[in-house]
């Protein structure tokens, strides 16, 4: 009876180990897909900045300014070619930028908040998904507060490197992002990061101008980085969403402003 059991409990452990490596092949293979997609995107779209050619553009001012309004026109590191981005997808909305981090992505938008959840951008199934923008989301980011979903993925890609963001010193390295899109380009200024509910009013959709802004603030208050950027009215806002697993539902937000770039 003894051997039996053993016999058993040996063979329950073998399916275990055999079902743990073929999830663990199946992410590895899902993650290689998901990248090699993404490197071919911006092979054939994405394209870095001139370093010199940005310092001579932002020195290149109107012979109108006067020296008190003078300010630099910044210009985004990478340049997207969106006319070959949307021939291959019409989903995609924008590409979000994060200089030396694994976020050099597409985002795109769906009807819903399920389509891009367990798939590429080129529609393959796969468990990395995509960054989408919420389905209730103007397409061409002019509301309040617009709020992007990724996978809080374990090799770092798609958001899985936003929860460095609990460091201060992750924060300093990495004060803002660029998104960029056909209509227009931004620089995002990171102003607050920190663990929420699902059930969170940043994933409100009914709130007014100064509901967005005491819901901001209140996010800068619980941050877990500090900044000194002040908040306006006016101000628009990018939120970047994520699993986090301190308790059920819990996610991670990265909340940015929006700066519109000539």
């Amino acid at each position: 009876m003894r051997k039996i059991l053993r016999f058993l409990i040996g063979l329950a452990a073998c399916g275990a180990l055999l079902y743990g490596t073929v999830n663990l092949a199946a992410y590895i293979q899902e993650s290689k897909q998901s990248i090699n997609l993404n490197e071919n995107l911006i092979d054939d779209a994405v394209h870095l900045n001139n370093p010199a050619a940005q310092s001579s553009k932002a020195d290149s001012l109107s012979e109108q300014e006067t020296d008190a309004t003078r300010i630099p026109r910044e210009t985004p590191p990478i340049e997207v070619d969106f006319d070959v981005l949307l021939e291959k997808n019409e989903d995609i909305v924008g590409w979000l930028y994060s200089e030396d981090t694994p976020i050099n992505l597409p985002v795109a938008q769906s009807n819903d908040n399920d389509y891009y959840l367990r798939r590429l951008i080129d529609g393959a199934g796969n468990n990395s998904g995509t960054l989408f923008v919420d389905y209730r989301n103007d397409r061409t980011f002019l509301d309040r507060n617009t709020i992007i979903y990724g996978h809080n993925m374990k090799n770092k890609e798609m958001f899985g490197t936003l929860r460095n963001y609990k460091e201060q010193s992750y924060f300093d390295e990495h004060p803002m992002m660029w998104l960029l899109t056909p209509d227009g380009d931004y620089k995002i200024e990171l102003v607050a990061g920190y663990v929420t509910p699902t059930s969170s009013d940043v994933y409100s959709f009914e709130q007014s101008e100064e509901d967005v802004l005491a819901m901001v603030q209140q996010a800068v208050e619980k941050s877990t980085f500090h900044t000194d950027i002040e908040i306006n009215p006016g101000d628009r806002f990018l939120t970047l969403s994520t699993c986090s697993y301190e308790y059920d539902n819990a996610r991670y937000v990265l909340i940015g402003r929006m700066i519109a770039l000539e």
